[in-house]
């Protein structure tokens, strides 16, 4: 496609550091929240089989009791973190995405704002409720399906974004769709285990050397 030809791009819908839905959703309440995270942070640091439900009530400062009333088993608490983490991206990457019809104006929305969606939650163990969507251990074969299928939907996303560059002739010949979708996806869901909350470069920063990193290694050079 020529540039008469080329439909006119339009302006990219990216989120703030301060947009709803990245650090809250609205159907969660705060203790919620503080359940899930502290959760995914001792399922990291320990693993998933040295969690105890009474280790995780201790660490948000309600009894066992009390956090049986949120979730019912700790393979359940394990399988509504991921989908809220899944529900998050939806709301962060997945839906402004969708908004975007020019392909690579698209593909930034994707990649910066999915880098920012992985590194919004972060502690000193890097960022938990990321790092745990990327780790079905602990699963039912059932709820690993389910969690598949949902992650499935976002891949889906973004290497169909790479297959319409590649047909306008905008994606490196040397650049397969596939390939490139699995490793733009393995770069930013990284960051959750390296960057840290006190780092030198914000998470804006990071977002936006990953996106010139990326354009710069998957486009057709001019």
């Amino acid at each position: 496609m020529n540039a008469k030809t080329r439909p006119r791009r339009t302006p990219a819908p990216t989120l703030p550091a301060s947009a709803p839905g990245i650090d809250d959703m609205p159907h969660i309440s705060d203790r919620q929240r503080q359940i899930y995270i502290e959760a995914a942070r001792l399922f990291v640091d320990k693993g998933f089989s040295a969690t105890s439900m009474s280790g995780i009530a201790e660490a948000v400062k309600i009894t066992k009791a009390g956090l049986y009333h949120f979730v019912e088993s700790k393979e359940d608490l394990l399988f509504t973190i991921m989908n809220y983490s899944l529900d998050r991206l939806h709301l962060d990457v997945i839906a402004p995405a969708r908004a975007v019809e020019e392909p690579l104006e698209r593909l930034k929305v994707i990649i910066h704002n999915h880098a920012l969606n992985v590194g919004r939650v972060t502690l000193d163990s890097g960022s938990p409720l990321s790092i745990m969507v990327d780790d079905p251990q602990g699963l039912s074969l059932k709820n690993r399906k389910i969690i598949d299928e949902r992650k499935r939907v976002y891949f889906d996303l973004l290497r169909d974004t790479l297959r319409a560059l590649q047909s306008d002739g905008r994606l490196s010949p040397r650049a397969d769709a596939t390939v490139v979708a699995f490793s733009i996806i393995g770069m930013i869901m990284w960051i959750a285990r390296w960057r840290r909350s006190d780092g030198k470069y914000s998470l804006e920063d990071v977002a936006g050397q990953v996106l010139r990193l990326t354009l710069s290694g998957v486009l057709a050079r001019p």
